[in-house]
């Protein structure tokens, strides 16, 4: 510790103070904590603005000798399996004026127009005309509703009683059970879908992290190198001391703007039981913070700052390597595609397969750790001795990320006018300082 402080301590203070300071900075963070605050009211606000409100149809009965009521049926084979908190899916009305129904869907001012009619040979007909896709969702549940009323027709002209054939559209006991145990568990409400999402946002936050911030580690070493400020510092610090520091402020920087964004969303939070109760009288958003847990969160916090370093150490490293500004995104290239190639593999393999062999190798690996770990633990994929097992090589990871990093930066930070490739990488990386 005594070779790293009080330099590198420093070193992170000057480059803590540099960010923050700066207008882009506050724009940043401002833009950052209002983004976090509108996704936490989303549901909410799309509610408000008629995303779940019911759908309008209007219904014209011009068939004769029906043996139930139609609206009844429809509605109940409709709405039957609704299960929408603002009220039915489906809301259904007989106009006294037709044409005026019809215009009314061709306006946009209500969905649908149901006629009911008979064919020549007595069986009922039906017309629907809506302004959306005639093979869309909507269309195929009114289909299905009009199948209903079909068969009801048909059994009464048929002489069953309207008492036994009310039994026949009650839905059946039904049951589904996947062999999958993660498959199963979704089926456990909120909870479940509540901490796979916020597994999700674990991981686009991390990997927004990782890109951002990593880049302003390299810029900062690439714009020092080009205006011959380096050249200064490392007669005052060792390059491990500017290494550590710089990786230290950039970190404390970003940890800045990501308390701003997770504030915001927590406030947001917060006040989505009151916004769904002035909106719609009932606490929406009450069960949007079930499922997530301290260690969960602990967890998250961890591998933020593990991975931040292990990628945080590689950027500053590439840019040691270059003398200008403008070819850190050519040097750090590499980095973006082992960063990548971690993400998407959290998003779409570890969303559906979390325990899985080649997965789980993956989540003891330094460079992929900080997206898998907190996703297979909100997926309850992974065991607690594994967790443990996993922040320690990512731990390891991060050390040797800092040391391997330390030996490339002290040669690379007065390597000028030098075109970066593997050979000079691996030249750097042999050189004792």
């Amino acid at each position: 510790m005594r070779r790293l402080f009080p330099n590198a301590w420093h070193v992170a203070k000057r480059e803590y103070l540099v960010r923050v300071r700066s207008r882009t900075f506050m724009l940043l963070t401002i833009f950052l904590a209002l983004i976090g605050f509108a996704l936490a009211i989303a549901p909410v606000a799309l509610r408000a603005l008629g995303a779940e409100r019911p759908v309008d149809v209007a219904v014209v009965v011009e068939a004769e000798d029906l043996g139930s009521d139609p609206i009844a049926l429809l509605s109940a084979a409709l709405n039957g399996a609704a299960s929408a908190p603002g009220g039915s899916r489906f809301e259904l009305s007989t106009p006294d004026d037709p044409a005026a129904a019809e215009s009314q869907v061709r306006e946009g001012d209500v969905d649908g127009l149901l006629t009911i009619a008979r064919d020549d040979d007595g069986a009922l007909a039906f017309t629907y005309l809506t302004d959306a896709s005639p093979t869309g969702q909507t269309a195929l549940a009114v289909r299905q509703a009009a199948s209903a009323l079909t068969i009801d027709d048909r059994l009464g002209r048929a002489g069953i009683d309207p008492a036994d054939r009310g039994q026949i559209f009650l839905p059946p006991n039904f049951e589904a059970v996947s062999t999958d145990p993660n498959e199963q568990a979704q089926e456990d409400g909120v909870d479940y879908a509540t901490r796979a999402s916020l597994a999700t946002v674990m991981v686009v936050l991390i990997f927004m992290a990782i890109l951002t911030y990593g880049n302003w580690v390299a810029g900062s070493v690439a714009e020092e190198k080009s205006n011959r400020v380096m050249e200064l510092l490392i007669t005052a610090a060792s390059p491990l001391q500017l290494l550590v520091g710089k990786v230290l402020g950039t970190g404390a920087a970003a940890m800045t703007q990501y308390a701003a964004l997770l504030a915001a969303g927590g406030i947001g939070l917060l006040l989505q039981g009151e916004i769904g109760r002035t909106f719609f009288g009932d606490p929406a958003g009450a069960q949007a913070t079930s499922g997530v847990t301290l260690p969960m969160l602990l967890v998250f916090g961890i591998c933020f700052i593990g991975g931040f370093l292990v990628y945080a150490a590689l950027y500053a490293a590439a840019g040691s390597l270059v003398s200008r500004a403008e070819e850190v995104q050519q040097v750090s290239g590499p980095i973006i595609v082992v960063a990548m190639i971690g993400y998407f593999a959290a998003i779409f393999f570890g969303t559906t397969s979390p325990e899985s062999g080649w997965v789980v190798g993956l989540s003891f690996v330094p460079l992929f750790a900080p997206y898998l770990i907190p996703l297979r633990m909100a997926y309850d994929a992974i065991s607690p001795v594994e967790v443990v097992l996993a922040l320690a090589a990512l731990a390891a990871g991060a050390a040797l990320a800092l040391w391997l990093a330390s030996k490339i930066y002290a040669a690379g930070v007065l390597l000028y006018g030098q075109r970066p490739s593997l050979r000079n990488l691996w030249r750097a990386s042999r050189v004792a300082r």
